[in-house]
């Protein structure tokens, strides 16, 4: 994780902390839910983050809490914990009595720790309270899960953590955790950082959370409308989670394993649902595009506020390889005329806002990405009530695509084809998989916009789960990857060499 100081903040926020509660239930063929939740804030090898990793617990619990989700146990420890020991102790008091029909749920909120060249299953998530500190590993970590009968879900909120599912990186890398009893929620790529933000409170730091558990939060609970419910039904599968975290959390890249599932991880009672969040002061943001125009980069965007609030604009630059929170533009919204301070008693009524935000360029034509984040400020007390990429490709220019790719893989043995386009300059693509005929078997992107992933040399990774367009398994064969990139007005189209689908043997 990294830690960006954002805002002063002059008012007290309580966080109680969650303790361990219910009863344990086994013995059914029902599917029993249990989760256990961690925080590492105090470090000896890496930045300190309080009190952001605790926070994130404290939320999280909440979230798990919430909807028809009923949980057999919880268990939290968002003061940290050193060992490898300490957490297989945690993981027999939390998992005790599962089954095969069960649900067991893990976050962590830590640093992690990664280098090209040292494989995905040394990735390490660091284990600390300040005064010891050890680390586990993913294929540790693995083999900790392994002993846990059922379904496991694994939320990993830390720096590199796709590392661990081969994800987001240069290298091709095995997934640790490939297997039909896992799912796995990564903050961000294997080349990228996880970023939290915090404010102090008459000079003692008391206030923070991170990006993505708040991405998150809204997207798993009543206080975000449980966002990630595409369509209503009451269950938000990993593949609707994936979407919304991908739209609605910027500032990195959501990795998932596997890429696409019908998996419910959080289930609530839409029919006894308002429709509106639990203390929503902002609802509807929605952009009029991802995609900036070079001569005009203009941001157009609109939202319902529920209660009234004060809000601001936070506008990160990607520069130099990195989103760059040191020198982040902050605008607050103060009934229409736009400043670089706050007019305290500024709020803004209830009802449709309709905005518009033009983008700072280095000079004329430039081009790059930047992370706008929108953000309400009540009590003193900022909060991330959205967040997106937004690209703005240059006026003309050759992307140079090509294409990196494993030779072949083995659905039928839960591997997943993970494959990086490389594009010197921002774009939008279409990246479809082809048979030997050059038929259409599944598309994977439309027209979308690139965003940093920090691979190097830039890229865009992708991954094909091996099935068609219509939900069925491709069969047996040789398959080819077709990218078309759109520059302004030019269309730019390069077709991969082959690769093979193979067949489980046996």
């Amino acid at each position: 994780m990294r830690l960006r100081v954002m805002l002063t903040i002059m008012t007290l926020w309580l966080c109680l902390p969650f303790l361990a509660f219910g009863e344990e239930a086994g013995g059914s063929d029902e599917r029993v839910n249990r989760a256990l939740l961690v925080g590492c804030d105090r470090f000896i090898s890496q930045m300190d983050t309080v009190p952001s990793s605790a926070n994130n617990v404290n939320l999280m619990a909440q979230a798990l809490s919430g909807g028809t989700m009923e949980l057999a146990n919880l268990v939290t420890r968002p003061e940290g914990i050193t060992t490898t020991s300490e957490l297989a102790a945690l993981m027999d008091e939390t998992f005790a009595g599962a089954d095969d029909n069960d649900v067991s749920y893990f976050y962590i909120s830590t640093h992690g720790v990664w280098e090209e060249g040292t494989g995905s299953g040394g990735m390490m998530l660091l284990l600390s309270d300040g005064e010891r500190e050890s680390s586990v590993t993913a294929r540790q970590l693995r083999r900790l899960f392994d002993g846990v009968p059922g379904k496991k879900v694994l939320l990993l909120d830390a720096c590199h953590a796709g590392a661990m599912i081969g994800k987001g990186v240069n290298e091709h890398l095995s997934n640790i955790f490939a297997g039909s009893d896992y799912v796995v929620i990564c903050s961000s790529g294997g080349a990228e950082e996880s970023w939290f933000w915090s404010g102090d409170i008459d000079g003692e730091r008391l206030a923070g959370a991170g990006y993505f558990s708040g991405a998150l939060v809204r997207a798993l609970s009543d206080e975000g409308g449980y966002g990630a419910d595409d369509n209503r039904d009451g269950s938000i599968t990993l593949t609707e989670l994936r979407r919304y975290l991908l739209d609605n959390h910027g500032a990195s890249t959501v990795r998932t394993y596997p890429e696409n599932s019908d998996f419910a991880l959080l289930t609530y009672d839409a029919a006894a649902y308002t429709g509106r969040g639990r203390d929503a002061l902002i609802e509807g943001v929605t952009f009029e595009a991802d995609v900036l125009s070079t001569e005009e980069p203009t941001v157009y965007f609109t939202y319902n506020v529920v209660r009234s609030v004060q809000v601001a604009y936070q506008l990160v630059y990607h520069r130099n390889g990195r989103w760059d929170f040191d020198n982040a533009q902050l605008i607050y919204d103060n009934n229409g005329q736009y400043s670089n301070y706050s007019i305290a008693g500024r709020t803004l009524s209830p009802g449709m806002k309709e905005r518009a935000i033009v983008i700072e360029r280095a000079d004329a034509g430039s081009s790059g990405y930047v992370l706008l984040q929108l953000l309400t400020i009540e009590r003193g007390m900022p909060a991330v009530v959205s967040s997106r990429v937004l690209c703005v490709p240059p006026d003309k220019g050759d992307p140079a695509l090509s294409v990196e790719m494993k030779a072949d893989f083995c659905p039928g043995a839960y591997e997943e084809m993970t494959f990086i386009v490389r594009h010197g300059i921002p774009c939008e693509m279409t990246v479809t998989i082809i048979d030997s005929e050059g038929k259409t078997v599944s598309r994977l992107a439309s027209r979308q916009p690139t965003r940093p992933e920090h691979l190097s040399p830039s890229g865009t990774s992708f991954t094909w789960d091996g099935m068609r367009s219509n939900g069925d398994p491709a069969e047996e064969g040789a398959y080819r990857i077709k990218i078309k990139a759109y520059v302004g007005g030019e269309t730019y189209e390069l077709i991969s060499d082959e690769f093979l689908l193979l067949a489980l043997i046996g």
